[in-house]
């Protein structure tokens, strides 16, 4: 080859070459206040499709084919946008200035788009990360209480439920909880697991929360609202972050009967991100909870005004074991047919009537456990296979102790769940598949095992010894009363004698007993449940925003499946697991008409859940109105719907206890296979007769299948920020509801039909009924905030919100547990002092007194005032924080539920690396 020829060759390689070089594009981006690195900063090539996000060092890197000059554009929330020439290679130093983010909030969820949290056509809140920064709030969960018109209970240290617009209880089914497109149920008890296997504390981007309905976007049970949570994107949010907090609580032993002295609290979390390549990017979390629970401890007597030395028939709200009562008159009868001397002492005690004497009872503490627990993992792996379209793959795991309360309290111990994802995800469309997978562990049962406890180690009666407890306390209280003394005292007297041989609260005896009762399925005479139930998931959404020009719209289909598999302890699925399939269908339409002036927009939701034969259609129409640039107006009209629980829907298998343990034990009899599987069944109200005793009022009850509920909701709010420092928001709400699921609860004697054989406690089971009232319920309400951006970075936020509920159902236990009015004090500054180092917040949060109804107990939650603050100091160069706060610093003990723990101070300094 002659060296013309070659030469041109390599002449023509390096043109080759040079057509396809690669300029790389690098730099850092810092405050131009601080001078501090900014990380998560979004910079992007407005000559092509090329860009990054800035790690946790401030510095951005990526390749473009572009020939320089190109533009960069630099945006991150609470930051102004910039756009920098790149001239010519090298590393860029960019400066970014601090902006308010008051008004500039965008949300996701309100509409499935991204817009304006000002523009939303429906009342939405949101946290963001560095709200959670600044919040006094160990756990960004209990940020949410904070909100407008929100109501929590806290069950337990791990377990707190959330709700909007007055139905709230613990474990509430019509409440949705997302994180990452993913429903948190769990899959046979249908209700959000809280954080119990939600996102861990470093790795929330932010939290979004609906309140009220919105069935029509995201499907059953959405009646009381959702919470949308998302986290970080491993490409966005990069580096290793570390936050250790360490606590203390319990601080005073003995105050508000708190048994537990100081102890303390650990909240260990550590996040993993890295970005691999242009294309690939992963992240792993992890953290541990750790802590003394809070304890349940009311005393309050259920059955009368009277206390434990008082009345013979004394039972505690938070005392189990003594929902065990039995009319001892069997007994006084028997005695007077032996004793025919003992007349002048029976025969006033007959003419009183009945004579209810429940046995002895144990306090939570020392019976349940007391060790708070929470272990959650993820791993999350994503990859671009284009610019445009990225596939993710994610398993999320959590363990723990929680309890949580309904018909009585439930410990779970050892629980587990898992979550597990697939999708694939353009910048107009995404298919999505993920699972939920639950173990309910060791499942304590409150009430009923303490009671099948005292039948282990004393029968209530040994019908072939003629022997037990009530024998015996009836022997000791008519000797005592021969002997002088009055009916109080020798009722004490004769508690004592027939205690005698009863095992202390952890003692060998008393956990072998637990142990041997809670560990015995709930099919074969025991309290466990044994549910490993699954949830199966498939959705699809297309933006065809692109592709229509007239309007914005957004369809997706979504298919689910529930494998109900609880070996007989749940539900009727001895035979194998059973499974529950919903179909559903949307669409969101979205038009701006008046130059833009006004927004209009419907939602349309086809469901069919194969266990009901008429499927469900929900819509939701809007109107959001101008009224000049920073001011909007806005009307919704929603109607949401709820699907029974899976629990509500199918039977549930009968506790068969002892005769005297079920005289005062509430089990589940649900749904629409009830009829089927017990036929001979008479079900009886027992409300009335167990208030006058008298078998007169003993009324049929008439159950028919279980209905879906729904809800009519209107809504009308304004929006409005003022000089760029004041933002305003008003509402006013009202909804209907018909065919409502309340409970109540019934009795039935196998067999009869004479409401005679219910008079004697011992003659009859009782059961917790879900049911269809037929009055229309209706709900109302109204709410306002106000947040301001003051001088020198402070912040202060108020907010107000009041529910009603008229045309109440008093034949069930509905669950409308809010005061009708609460309100919420934040103030704070993001940062002071030198280089903006300091940063504190505190919140005042406050209730009035209001009534509370639950499955095993109904009454008034006291008024609490509650504060929390923390104060906050920032390491620049070792990119640290650390924090010194307290949650209710007051250790004023309040409680956010009736029979729930009281809630006293918790204290505690916290570590955070890399925090952003």
């Amino acid at each position: 080859m002659s060296k013309s020829v070659l030469l041109s060759i390599l002449c023509l390689l390096a043109c080759f070459q040079l057509s396809y070089a690669q300029t790389v594009l690098s730099g850092n981006v810092r405050n131009a206040a601080t001078k501090e690195v900014v990380p998560a900063v979004s910079v992007s090539m407005k000559e092509g499709p090329n860009g990054d996000y800035t790690n946790d060092q401030g510095n951005f890197r990526f390749s473009t084919r572009k020939a320089l000059p190109v533009t960069l554009i630099f945006s991150a929330v609470g930051f102004e946008s910039k756009e920098v020439i790149v001239g010519a290679a090298g590393p860029q130093r960019v400066e970014l200035s601090p902006v308010s983010i008051l008004g500039r909030e965008v949300v996701v969820s309100a509409s499935r788009s991204v817009q304006k949290k000002i523009e939303s056509p429906v009342t939405i809140e949101r946290i963001g990360t560095k709200d959670i920064i600044n919040s006094p709030q160990p756990s960004y969960f209990n940020m949410l209480q904070g909100l407008k018109g929100v109501d929590i209970t806290t069950s337990s240290l791990t377990f707190t439920t959330v709700t909007t617009r007055g139905f709230n209880t613990s474990g509430n089914t019509n409440f949705t909880q997302i994180v990452d497109g993913m429903d948190n149920q769990a899959p046979g008890l249908n209700f959000p697991l809280g954080t119990a296997i939600g996102l861990t504390e470093l790795d929330v981007d932010n939290l979004e929360l609906l309140s009220g309905a919105s069935s029509a976007l995201y499907g059953s049970r959405g009646l009381n609202g959702t919470l949308v949570m998302t986290g970080k994107d491993p490409f966005k949010y990069q580096g290793l972050s570390a936050q250790i907090t360490q606590g203390v609580n319990h601080i005073k032993k003995g105050k508000a009967n708190d048994p537990i002295g100081p102890s303390p609290y650990y909240d260990w979390a550590v996040r993993w991100a890295k970005k691999v390549s242009d294309r690939f990017a992963f992240k792993i979390n992890v953290q541990y909870v750790q802590a003394k629970e809070w304890m349940a401890n009311d005393t309050t007597n259920t059955n009368s005004p009277g206390g434990p030395l008082t009345d013979p028939n004394y039972n505690g709200v938070n005392m189990y074991g003594s929902k065990t009562s039995v009319d001892i008159n069997p007994f006084l009868q028997g005695a007077l047919q032996a004793q025919p001397e003992l007349a002048p002492l029976i025969d006033p005690l007959l003419a009183r009537g009945s004579n209810y004497v429940a046995r002895s009872g144990y306090a939570e503490y020392g019976y349940l456990s007391s060790d708070a627990k929470l272990l959650k993992a993820n791993l999350e792996m994503r990859y671009k296979i284009t610019p445009g379209l990225e596939a993710i793959v994610s398993g999320t795991f959590g363990k723990g102790n929680a309890v949580y309360s309904n018909d009585t309290r439930y410990a779970l111990t050892n629980f587990q769940l898992g979550q597990y994802r697939a999708e694939l995800k353009a910048a107009n469309w995404f298919l999505r598949g993920y699972t939920s997978q639950e173990n309910s562990g060791n499942t304590i049962i409150a009430s009923p095992t303490a009671q099948l406890i005292n039948e282990a180690w004393k029968p209530s009666y040994n019908a072939a010894t003629g022997d037990g407890w009530y024998p015996q306390y009836t022997g000791a209280l008519l000797e005592a009363m021969a002997g002088g003394k009055s009916y109080e005292e020798a009722g004490n007297i004769a508690r004592s004698f027939a205690n005698q041989g009863m095992p202390d609260a952890g003692s060998p005896l008393f956990l072998r007993l637990k142990d041997s009762i809670s560990q015995l399925p709930t099919s074969k005479g025991g309290t466990l449940f044994l549910d490993k139930s699954k949830l199966y998931n498939v959705e699809a959404q297309y933006n065809l925003s692109h592709l229509i020009k007239f309007a914005d719209l957004i369809a997706g289909l979504n298919y689910r499946l529930y494998r109900l598999d609880s070996k007989g302890t749940l539900f009727p699925d001895n035979d194998g697991p059973i499974d529950v399939a919903e179909y559903s269908a949307y669409a969101h339409l979205t038009k701006k008409v008046m130059h833009d002036k006004l927004s209009l927009s419907a939602a349309f939701r086809y469901d069919k859940n194969t266990l009901f034969e008429k499927p469900r259609i929900t819509t939701r129409v809007s109107a959001v109105g101008e009224v000049n640039k920073e001011s909007f107006i806005r009307f919704s009209y929603q109607n949401a719907y709820s699907f029974p629980s899976n629990i509500q829907s199918l039977q549930s298998t009968p506790i068969d206890y002892n005769s005297f343990a079920s005289g005062g034990s509430s089990r589940l009899l649900n749904g629409v296979y009830q009829f089927d599987r017990y036929p001979a069944y008479t079900l009886a109200s027992v409300t009335k007769y167990q208030q006058s005793n008298n078998p007169a009022d003993l009324e049929k009850f008439a159950l028919s299948d279980i209905k879906p509920q729904s809800v009519d909701a209107f809504e009308l709010g304004y929006s409005s920020l003022i000089a760029k420092c004041v933002l305003i928001d008003v509402l006013g709400y009202y909804s209907t509801w018909k065919n409502f699921i309340g409970y109540v609860n019934v009795a039935n004697t196998p067999g009869t039909d004479d409401p005679a054989a219910f008079k004697d406690h011992s003659t009859y089971m009782s059961y917790n009924i879900a049911y269809n009232g037929a009055e229309k319920v209706n709900t109302y309400g109204y709410a306002a905030s106000i947040g301001l951006e003051l001088p020198y970075h402070f912040q202060a936020k108020v907010n107000f919100s009041s529910d009603f509920l008229k045309n109440r159902n008093n034949s069930q236990v509905n669950n409308f547990n809010t005061p009708n009015y609460k309100f919420n004090i934040d103030l704070g500054n993001t940062g002071f002092g030198n280089k903006e180092r300091y940063s504190f917040s505190t919140t005042f949060r406050y209730r009035p007194g209001y009534f509370y109804q639950i499955g095993f107990a109904s009454g008034m939650v006291p008024a609490s005032a509650v504060i929390d603050a923390q104060v906050s100091y920032r390491l620049l160069q070792a990119h640290s924080r650390i924090k010194l706060g307290a949650t209710n610093i007051t250790n004023t003990y309040y409680r956010t539920g009736f029979g729930s723990p009281a809630i006293g101070g918790m204290y505690y300094v916290s570590f955070a690396y890399n925090v952003f």
